[in-house]
């Protein structure tokens, strides 16, 4: 009787007004502890998946920026490769243009320009001589032209001579007469 009659004034406290079929439904302690542990769970579980999502996409940025230096770096190996090759042949050039310039120096006539030595020639002619061809060979040009006169010949020769230009200069040939002579002066550089 002591129950019923606890059990009674537990009916008598409780302050729901509402009939038995209008009230909540009264769930066991198993249900009410496994739902706050699901609750706890998934207040747990959406920090963890938000920081995992992160790190995925820090993940990707990442491996998108390896993939960038990593191309840059190949270019680069490229660029140097390039490079390599064309100081190669930067180097094979200058040895060239060494060796062309030993064997311009071997040459005759290559103290001065030649332009120089041929303007000397032309230049030096005195009036009444006009110089029709020149020839060169290893280390000599010859000239050949008219003249009227065997004086302006040896004047012509005496003046390149001087001129220093030339270490020795010869008359090799004269024919002809007064008004109308043929000269040939060769001179050795």
């Amino acid at each position: 009787m002591q129950r019923s009659a606890a059990v009674h004034r537990n009916k008598l406290i409780d302050l729901n007004l509402l009939p038995a079929e209008l009230r909540p439904r009264s769930y066991p302690r198993w249900y009410v502890l496994g739902l706050a542990a699901a609750l706890t769970g998934c207040v747990l579980l959406v920090p963890a998946l938000a920081i995992q999502h992160s790190a995925a996409q820090e993940t990707t940025r990442l491996r998108d920026e390896l993939t960038l230096i990593t191309s840059r770096l190949e270019s680069a190996g490229l660029d140097i490769g390039q490079e390599r090759g064309l100081r190669t042949q930067i180097e094979q050039a200058e040895q060239a243009v060494a060796a062309l310039q030993a064997e311009r120096a071997s040459l005759p006539g290559a103290s001065g320009p030649l332009s120089k030595d041929l303007t000397l020639l032309y230049s030096a002619a005195p009036a009444g001589m006009s110089i029709t061809a020149t020839s060169r060979s290893e280390r000599e040009v010859t000239i050949s032209g008219d003249a009227t006169s065997i004086e302006g010949v040896i004047a012509y020769a005496r003046t390149l001579s001087q001129s220093g230009s030339f270490d020795d200069v010869t008359i090799i040939e004269t024919t002809g007469g007064a008004p109308a002579m043929n000269f040939a002066v060769r001179v050795v550089q």
